[in-house]
């Protein structure tokens, strides 16, 4: 077991793809073949990165002085933890398989785009299209996790699969529209055209909904889901989504598609 410890020598004021750093498997003689690009010319990743390697308990790439230029970190990431102890740019964790992302700062857009399998947790914020479809393809998030502590911007959960989503802060418009299913979390407030398209899959609000068009009212609900939930989030984040008191209303859509999705909100 290693820890690959990444310290940048610059600040990158133009684009770095960090893509081929899901090649290191760990292994110390492949760091000095990695090739990276930055600003569309190739280069060696010692040329722009101090190079650590120490033995320890489990598998874990440790990477600071990265900005919103750095694109591309954790794709296909299927193994051991990555760690980035600065903001990071777009297309964070796509197509993730497996293996755990933590990243201390802030992300830009397309995080955990076409994901399967994995965990990765913001401890800050991360802009538009979280969980979505990368560009060109149909289908966004299709299992994993994805945890954020601060704010999300618009389309979050478009045409989202499987998995969960869970926002702490405030989140933009158009979440979750055209969802496939999944589970979709958001504690603060959210934008407008919440759900639109939904077909399967569950949005839980703990704030006053608002108008949430071509969805009808089920009632009052407390279901065996949002335990299992519950019990699911404290085990494995520890986090305690609810307290025994909490009461929660259930709608039902989009019907204009004939879907069968679940907006749940916490009602006093």
């Amino acid at each position: 077991m290693k820890k690959i410890i990444l310290k940048a020598k610059i600040n990158f004021k133009s684009e770095l793809n960090l893509k081929n750093l899901s090649k290191i498997n760990f292994e110390e003689e492949i760091i000095s073949k990695i090739n990276i690009l930055y600003d569309n010319k190739e280069f060696k990743l010692q040329e722009f990165f101090k190079i650590q390697v120490q033995k320890s308990d489990k598998n874990e790439l440790i990477i600071s002085g990265t900005n919103r230029n750095c694109d591309y970190l954790g794709w296909k990431w299927k193994k051991g933890t990555l760690r980035i102890k600065s903001d990071v740019g777009s297309f964070l964790g796509v197509q993730m398989i497996d293996g755990k992302i933590i990243v201390e700062g802030s992300c830009e857009h397309y995080v955990g785009s076409g994901m399967t399998g994995g965990r990765i947790f913001l401890k800050s914020n991360a802009y538009d299209f979280v969980g979505s479809p990368l560009p060109g393809s149909k289908i966004g998030m299709n299992g994993g996790s994805i945890i954020i502590n601060g704010k999300a911007g618009n389309f979050l959960g478009l045409r989202m699969r499987r998995g969960i989503i869970f926002v702490g802060g405030d989140v933009g418009t158009n979440c979750c529209n055209n969802m496939i299913a999944g589970t979709v979390i958001l504690k603060k407030s959210f934008g407008n055209q919440l759900g639109l398209g939904m077909k399967r899959g569950s949005i839980i609000l703990f704030r006053k909904k608002s108008k949430c068009v071509n969805f009808v009212d089920a009632g009052k609900s407390r279901s065996l889901f949002l335990s299992l939930l519950d019990n699911y989030f404290l085990k494995v984040y520890s986090l305690k989504l609810f307290s025994n008191k909490d009461k929660f209303k259930r709608l039902i859509g989009d019907i204009k598609m004939d879907g069968m999705g679940e907006i749940f909100f916490k009602i006093d």
